[in-house]
């Protein structure tokens, strides 16, 4: 280690400052030098932000500055060397360094300017770390073909006969540079702008736009994708993340941030408070909701003070009304009411976060009421909450429509991915233990309504969550789409998947032609992983959270684009267990009920 003095760090002025960090030129095993400068982000000019893996915080390496030593971790370190010029210096940022880490007053004054950070850089920098493999070359030559052979018409149209018609014919080896690449700790906000940018994988070297439009291609190819593990949904979210998008399409839910803050569950960050301050640039937070809006960023707060606060404001200001805040509350695991009755209160009184604050840290399965969703199990009804902040006992209005009776295991992931080998099969073994029916047919009505839904076309609704997520991929508005697509759609699923037995009736066949199967099978995959299927007292069928259970009642609480399902607790309280899915109950039909008096409205207590 250098005998320099240690550099200290003077407070930065009020205002729009940050500090930069010039690289002087050197070869690969000079010491790393360079200068800190004031900067105003108004005024001051082209700079580059570094993206990087944090690592090990054990700061052990150092580098010069301003003839003073900063000590740096050693992945930093190989970051700076990677991206450092052998003939002229490089102004940059880097949050490690420019940030005194020890000072949590500027910590949390800075990650205010985060985005604008990203957003006003002249470039990006993206270091993935060292290439120990020397697979970082390949990966990036294959992103490069790709590009190539998606830029042909006739070149595509190969690749996709090859990869639908005989894609058990391809070898998984192929895509095993791209699995590396998807692989590597990519950080969302540094490369979510719409700033140029350069990914660097030890020595090699591509444009980030690259990569992300070969991303794009593939998301065309799901069965391809989800038959070889290919995550490339994980580089395609990053994309320009943090540009306000357009808003008549599909990523409108982008403008919601509750949405936005689930969407990253999968990112890693090392600190989890950083969930909901790296977000605190995002157009998201700008849309209307003045309590999120006046939100600041606060290190001296524990994660639970900061979870329950940006969801308090959520609620209690959303111009809408809107229960999206509740739809992204999943929980890995919930105190049962078959436990002991003391054994249970404890669990609840040691549960972290009240049950309605969902815990960014953990993440199960997609959010079903995306804010773009055409679903209005409310029919339109606004909210009506209040919250009781020294119990913190959340208060909603709603209706109670029903008790589970029966629920599956949790479903696995990709159960219903196209596989006839596989026995027993999801779809038969619901329909048959939860459902209690034999054969798929069309004799039986769901709700034994005569004028109903056939049970067998409710039950590949339910389970595909009434096939919204095909509706947006095909860009076509979900109620101009007829029932007997989707009909036919799940009806096409089952003749394939139970071709070898004689569970189908030939009237069920006739109906799936014409239907795509692998769209329901998109659908049922994505909405129903990580979930439980179940039924109710009264036969409905539910699509709901993994941990539901027997004797949880089944809600539409004014709000909520979808039904929630609650779990009984003590002093007239209630757990909350998640959204779901609940055939029969999407479009209003609880509020008519409401309106027929044949249920009553109440208030539920949350905690």
């Amino acid at each position: 280690m250098s005998s320099l003095e240690r550099y200290h760090y003077t407070p930065l002025p009020d205002g729009p400052y940050i500090r930069t960090l010039t690289i002087f030129p050197g070869s690969p095993s000079d010491p790393l030098r360079g200068k800190l400068e004031l900067f105003n982000t108004d005024t001051g000019g082209n700079y580059e932000p570094v993206s990087y893996v944090w690592g090990n915080d054990n700061r052990s390496r150092e580098i010069v500055c301003n003839e003073k030593t900063l000590g740096l971790t050693a992945s930093l370190e190989g970051a700076l060397r990677r991206i450092r010029q052998a003939d002229k210096p490089r102004r940059t940022w880097v949050d490690q360094l420019l940030i005194n880490q020890d000072d949590l007053e500027e910590r949390s004054q800075q990650v205010q300017f985060m985005n604008m950070i990203y957003k006003n850089a002249t470039h990006v920098l993206v270091c993935l770390g060292e290439d120990c493999n020397t697979e970082a070359e390949e990966a990036f030559q294959l992103i490069r073909n790709l590009d190539q052979t998606f830029q042909d018409r006739e070149s595509k149209e190969r690749f996709r006969i090859k990869n639908t018609a005989y894609l058990r014919d391809q070898p998984e080896a192929q895509w095993t540079p791209l699995k590396r690449l998807i692989a590597l700790p990519w950080a969302f906000q540094e490369i979510g702008t719409q700033a140029a940018t350069t990914s660097y994988w030890g020595d090699s070297e591509c444009d980030w736009d690259l990569i992300c439009g070969v991303a794009r291609h593939l998301s065309d190819f799901h069965y391809m994708r989800t038959n070889f593990d290919l995550m490339t949904t994980d580089i395609k979210y990053l994309y320009k993340r943090f540009v306000e998008p357009d808003r008549a399409g599909r990523h409108a839910n982008r403008l919601s941030l509750m949405y936005e803050l689930h969407r990253a569950a999968h990112c890693r960050l090392t600190d989890p408070r950083d969930r909901v301050f790296a977000f605190l640039g995002h157009c998201a937070v700008r849309e209307g909701n003045p309590q999120l809006a006046a939100i600041r960023a606060d290190y001296t707060k524990s994660v639970e003070e900061i979870y329950c606060d940006i969801v308090e404001r959520a609620l209690l200001g959303d111009p809408g009304k809107t229960l999206v805040t509740l739809a992204v509350v999943q929980h890995p695991r919930l105190p049962s009411t078959t436990a002991d009755k003391s054994r249970a209160r404890h669990l609840v009184d040691a549960m972290p976060l009240p049950s309605w604050v969902p815990d960014w840290r953990e993440h199960e399965s997609h959010v079903l009421s995306e804010p773009t969703s055409c679903h209005r199990a409310h029919a339109s009804r606004p909210a009506e909450l209040d919250i009781e902040r020294a119990a913190k006992v959340l208060k909603l209005r709603g209706i109670k429509v029903d008790v589970l009776e029966a629920c599956s295991d949790p479903i696995q992931q990709n159960e219903f991915h196209f596989n006839q080998s596989r026995r027993p099969l999801a779809i038969e073994s619901f329909w048959r233990d939860i459902c209690r029916k034999t054969r798929f047919d069309l004799k039986d009505r769901y709700l034994d309504d005569p004028n109903g839904d056939h049970a067998v076309f409710a039950y590949t609704q339910t389970l595909s969550s009434g096939g919204n997520a095909t509706a947006s991929w095909d860009a076509r508005h979900y109620h101009e789409i007829d029932c007997e697509e989707w009909f036919a759609q799940g009806a096409a699923y089952l003749t394939a998947a139970l071709a070898e037995t004689d569970l189908v009736s030939a009237e069920l066949r006739d109906r799936a032609v014409g239907g795509d199967l692998y769209k329901w099978t998109r659908a049922a995959n994505g909405s129903a992983s990580n979930r439980s299927f179940g039924r109710t007292t009264q036969g409905r069928y539910v699509l709901g959270p993994k941990v539901m259970e027997t004797g949880d009642v089944v809600c539409v609480l004014f709000g909520g684009k979808m039904p929630f399902v609650l779990r009984p607790w003590d002093d007239g309280r209630f757990l909350l267990v998640g959204e779901c899915y609940v055939h029969g109950l999407m479009q209003g039909e609880a509020i008519e009920l409401l309106e027929r008096g044949e249920v009553d409205e109440e208030t539920f207590r949350i905690c």
